[in-house]
């Protein structure tokens, strides 16, 4: 069974004055110190820190710093073999430039310059961190160069910096799976260029027929119906409350999508080699009507850690063959991968908030946030649509949350992007809900003008995750080159609707 992402990896090193007349004993001492200070920082992060002068230099060598392209080149091998997503550069004092700017041609990943100001050294930290980012944008050996950070004493944003750039490395290692393939119901918005996302922003896109899911589905009721069982068994103890019908969620329609959820379990194990980071099931109509049975069981317990089965990867999970959906979710999912992404569909945009819901089911743990039993709070009951079949549902709690959608507009990327809060659906808001009485819903307030993000909004989908994660997306936005629109903010709404194109970019 596939594991959780491995925490990201981070490069360090720390650099020096190649002149042997300008070396002075308290200034290495003062490098060695803060870059040691740096290493046990971003350790206690989380992050797997390689520290490339530790194979280099014994602790108070004389020298510590790199001062020549060999150690350079040296170190930077280093970062390959170890796989790291991104480097941490120490600019303590003043080195030669092109050392660093050959340290990010030779390991071509994204950078952050840090320095701390020792008041002994005459501020050097500064003028030494401003020489090497300008050089970087000079010479522009590559991108990272372009879009490089530079962060002064504290280190908080640092890791901030890390865990945004480290979430779009893995992108760009890892696959998104599309089982229907793109568009669902003739949504526009829900297809994309796929040769130009892999260019900059994810490894591959996999498009398979949603026939695997079905041939495997009908196998396990034929062969294996103890799983289906089992899992349901494990369900029920977790806290989910069904409620079977005789016309939708019949036993039978139940077992059936227990059965699909299965199938694609056992289709993502298989496909364990291509890293498969997010999902997309297309059901509509393919097996929400020919089949006989829609497949909200897949984006209800796909992003589950564990199921009846043991531990297992979260996997993102979207509907409706929606590509930007299941990258941003990916996204997310990187950057806080203790949160399975939220996703759902725009349904209703009010004064109190608007309300994210999708269309049978979305990330059980948006029910009680981490908290309790997993399915605490979770009904699975008779759908509404589809020939059979049971949406799985609840109401999310209060908590923070970071609200976020890839967009395209007339062929360019931007990222729409606000932190608000989980409140409680008001009561004659819940009372008129019929259509879609079992679906999951979560209602979100930016403290916005309702008017001007109906008038805003990217997608009818959107996504979310736990916390205020603004300062990673933006991070990793910046790094790919995504333009960000806040969607928290009047006055960031409205920019919104001044960027798009007065004219036809044909």
């Amino acid at each position: 069974m596939a594991s959780q992402p491995e925490a990201p990896a981070v490069g360090i090193a720390a650099f020096t004055d190649a002149r042997t007349t300008a070396l002075a004993s308290s200034k290495e001492r003062y490098t060695e110190r803060v870059h040691r200070e740096t290493v046990e920082f971003l350790r206690q992060q989380g992050f797997r820190v390689v520290d490339g002068m530790a194979a280099l230099r014994a602790p108070g060598a004389a020298i510590f710093g790199l001062r020549s392209s060999a150690e350079v080149r040296q170190v930077a091998a280093e970062f390959a073999r170890e796989g790291v997503d991104c480097l941490v550069l120490g600019c303590g004092s003043w080195s030669d430039p092109m050392l660093s700017v050959h340290m990010v041609r030779e390991a071509n990943l994204p950078v952050c310059l840090h320095t701390a100001s020792d008041p002994q050294l005459s501020g050097a930290g500064v003028t030494a961190l401003t020489a090497v980012g300008s050089s970087l944008w000079e010479v522009a050996p590559n991108s990272h160069a372009l879009t490089h950070e530079r962060v002064r004493e504290d280190k908080a944003p640092i890791a901030t910096w890390v865990r945004g750039v480290a979430a779009l490395q893995r992108m760009r290692r890892s696959s998104i799976l599309l089982w229907g393939g793109s568009y669902c119901l003739k949504m526009d918005h829900l297809q994309d260029d796929f040769p130009r996302l892999k260019s900059f922003l994810i490894g591959d896109l996999l498009n398979e027929d949603q026939y695997l899911l079905v041939r495997g589905a009908e196998r396990i009721l034929a062969e294996e119906p103890k799983r289906i069982s089992r899992f349901l068994d494990w369900a029920q103890e977790a806290g989910l409350q069904i409620t079977c019908d005789a016309a939708m969620l019949t036993p039978e329609s139940l077992a059936r999508q227990v059965a699909l959820y299965l199938a694609a379990r056992d289709r993502l194990d298989a496909l364990a080699e291509e890293n498969v980071i997010a999902v997309s099931i297309k059901c509509q109509p393919e097996l929400s009507v020919d089949w006989g049975t829609t497949a909200c069981s897949l984006p209800a317990f796909l992003p589950l850690y564990q199921d009846s089965e043991g531990s297992r990867r979260m996997q993102p999970t979207v509907c409706e063959g929606d590509t930007k959906g299941a990258l941003t979710c990916a996204l997310l999912g990187l950057i806080a991968p203790q949160v399975p992404p939220l996703f759902g569909d725009l349904k209703d945009i009010t004064e109190s908030g608007f309300v994210i819901s999708n269309c049978g089911a979305a990330a059980t743990f948006w029910a009680n946030c981490g908290q309790g039993r997993p399915l605490q709070g979770v009904t699975w009951a008779a759908q509404c649509q589809g020939a059979t079949g049971g949406a799985v549902g609840y109401h999310s709690p209060p908590a923070q949350v970071t609200v976020a959608r890839l967009v395209r507009m007339a062929g360019e990327y931007s990222l729409q992007l606000g932190v608000g809060q989980i409140t409680k659906m008001p009561a004659p808001m819940q009372a008129e809900i019929n259509w879609g009485l079992h679906w999951p819903h979560t209602t979100i307030d930016l403290g916005i003008d309702p008017y001007l993000l109906l008038r805003a909004a990217g997608s009818n989908h959107y996504c979310a995750t736990l916390g205020d994660r603004a300062a990673e997306i933006a991070c990793a936005c910046r790094e790919a080159g995504i333009r960000l629109q806040r969607i928290d903010s009047n006055e960031g709404l409205r920019q919104v609707l001044e960027s798009v194109p007065r004219r036809w970019p044909g």
